[in-house]
């Protein structure tokens, strides 16, 4: 009986056992539906869900196109605002 030099990392074993391929499990992951619903938490942290009346929403496009300069709002604020309110519009079939 043959024992493998323990400070010999060059040869090959004699029936070497063929690794998968890719990454390998770590037995921890997660499902589809709580990967989704882990996701759908985190959006749910930095959105929030407002309803406006849809006569409301020139008046709301035409603050948002005309901000008050003393207020000093960014302007990717604004145009992330604009974005929101014209998708939601959009979405919504108006």
């Amino acid at each position: 009986m043959h024992m493998k030099d323990v400070n010999d990392n060059q040869t090959a074993d004699l029936l070497p056992l063929k690794r998968p391929r890719g990454r390998p499990s770590t037995g921890k992951a997660l499902s589809g539906a709580a990967r989704q619903a882990k996701y759908r938490a985190a959006q749910a942290e930095k959105n929030v869900t407002v309803t406006f009346n849809r006569d409301d929403i020139p008046a709301l496009k035409l603050l948002l196109a005309n901000p008050n300069p003393a207020l000093d709002v960014d302007q990717v604020t604004l145009d992330r605002l604009v974005a929101a309110l014209f998708g939601a519009s959009i979405e919504q079939g108006r």
